[in-house]
């Protein structure tokens, strides 16, 4: 099983859904993902969230480094067999852009 997939399609559907674009880069094992807000001519507006992966495929488990244009807001673990894990990541990244 493909962790960093998994994590990126489950997040790519989320931030969709909620009228977003998702890019990320993948250097040196280490994933920075940016959640973009476009304007309507799709000028990029601001980035509202933008987050470290850390994966270890091997063991199953990683963490994330959420930043805001303050700096670092919060960090999360997961563990791919602990499914509530996932989902609280989803949900925290939802609930940053679904606030005003």
């Amino acid at each position: 099983m493909d962790i960093k997939k998994l994590l990126l399609s489950q997040i790519e559907k989320v931030v969709i859904g909620l009228r977003y674009d998702f890019l990320y880069e993948d250097e040196y094992g280490e994933l920075l993902c940016q959640v973009i807000q476009r304007d309507s001519s799709g000028s990029i507006e601001s980035t509202p969230i933008s987050f470290h992966i850390h994966i270890n495929e091997e063991k199953g488990t990683g963490h994330l480094i959420y930043y805001q244009a303050q700096g670092e807001m919060n960090r999360q673990s997961f563990d791919i067999e602990n499914p509530d894990t996932i989902l609280a990541i989803l949900t925290f990244i939802s609930g940053v852009l679904g606030s005003p």
